[in-house]
């Protein structure tokens, strides 16, 4: 329906303007445009839960209660564009307690903790001002398990696990990161904590320890060749092992070390291992 205009001739009382009759029904016309937009008919009210008022538009409840709510906008500094998207559903409110689901955060920010269901912490999370380093999390396809690791802008990072008090940080089931040595001179891995000597038949091999990067580190060695394998810690040409210069592992043995800041220490019952 288009919008009629009332016709008001060229001068007053000319003649040439719509007759009452004719202005009645454009005005008539027009309302009842505006009338059936607002959602009414002949038969009742002009949406009856709403309406506008100085502050905004003012919705009334399926049961009238006598409270209303008002929608506004707030000061507006730009043209802003608000869009609601081709789904149902509830408007979410900043201090209302909502339920979201299948919602995307990009890079959300948590104030002090994440809660469970019942609102009890599940997890507390303690900000470092002008952190760099952080934890990763990934998860993993098929038999590949998710992976927690240490990310930021440091080169080396330790990964701190702590317990309260007396407690002790309880493992299912742990398992080293590991190094296989085959040749005849080789070093042992930093960053590896099983080293697997796996020289053929009965062929010696070498093995160069160098310094442990964390106190506590250890370093657990296995000799599955044939032959002996040999270790020798040092650090700048100068021995750093507690209990002499090396010590050799026979076939089929194995043996643990611990760093303490400075030195490599054998701990534990060493089968065949001959300290020299």
């Amino acid at each position: 329906m288009t919008n009629e205009k009332l016709s008001v001739g060229v001068t007053a009382n000319d003649g040439t303007g719509d007759t009452l009759r004719q202005a009645g029904q454009k005005i008539n016309s027009n309302f009842a445009e505006i009338y059936e937009l607002l959602g009414g008919d002949s038969a009742g009210p002009v949406a009856p839960r709403i309406s506008l008022d100085s502050n905004g538009v003012v919705f009334k409840g399926f049961v009238d209660n006598g409270i209303d709510l008002t929608l506004r906008a707030d000061t507006i500094s730009a043209d802003r564009l608000v869009v609601f998207p081709d789904a149902g559903g509830n408007v979410v409110i900043d201090t209302a307690t909502q339920t979201l689901t299948n919602k995307t955060l990009t890079s959300p920010k948590i104030g002090t903790a994440i809660n469970d269901t019942n609102g009890n912490e599940l997890v507390k999370l303690t900000a470092t001002g002008s952190a760099v380093n952080e934890f990763t999390i990934a998860n993993g396809a098929s038999t590949t398990g998710p992976t927690l690791s240490a990310t930021g802008s440091a080169t080396n990072l330790n990964m701190f696990l702590t317990s309260k008090g007396t407690g002790s940080v309880e493992i299912n089931k742990v398992a080293f990161s590991s190094q296989t040595l085959t040749n005849a001179t080789e070093t042992a891995s930093t960053s590896a904590t099983l080293i697997i000597g796996n020289r053929a038949a009965s062929a010696a091999i070498a093995v160069t320890l160098g310094q442990g990067t964390t106190v506590g580190e250890y370093k657990i060695f296995v000799n599955k060749g044939g032959g002996t394998m040999t270790v020798t810690p040092t650090h700048s040409g100068s021995s750093i092992f507690s209990q002499g210069s090396t010590f050799a592992l026979a076939s089929k043995d194995g043996c643990t070390c611990v760093w303490d800041g400075s030195e490599w220490y054998l701990v534990g019952n060493q089968g065949e291992v001959t300290v020299g």
